[in-house]
């Protein structure tokens, strides 16, 4: 099993939230949007291997306001079970450096979303995350 996190990071102003774009050559979800995260290493901290992803995938820094917004879980194509958390959480700047896993990144408000090829049902975390 595969513990995975990831995190609909709001700016300073919370009035828009970033996305990223996956590369086209990543095996799962290629060329979607969605939000920064990874992989929970063994024996890692959720929280701490979310502001590690963060900080890899963006270089952003985050405040500790997180805020469990769901779980997940589905089957990789090679069958194995990856079981995830998505949080919110406020980036203390809107200075983002993708790493080279990403294709770009956008900052948008929630009603931009569906105007983005993402991940199927993220639409759910961010009506979440804005709703008060």
């Amino acid at each position: 099993m595969i513990k995975v996190v990831t995190a609909l990071i709001l700016n300073p102003e919370n009035n828009k939230f970033l996305i990223v774009k996956r590369k086209h050559s990543e095996s799962i979800h290629s060329s979607l949007w969605a939000f920064p995260g990874g992989r929970v290493e063994k024996d890692e901290d959720i929280i701490e291997a979310l502001k590690r992803e963060v900080k890899e995938e963006t270089n952003l820094d985050v405040k500790n306001d997180f805020k469990q917004l769901s779980g997940f879980e589905y089957v990789r194509p090679d069958k194995e079970i990856t079981v995830g958390f998505c949080f919110s959480c406020t980036s203390l700047n809107r200075d983002v450096i993708i790493s080279d896993e990403l294709d770009d990144f956008k900052w948008i408000k929630p009603g931009e979303f569906l105007n983005y090829k993402h991940i199927p049902g993220l639409e759910k975390e961010v009506k979440k995350a804005f709703s008060g």
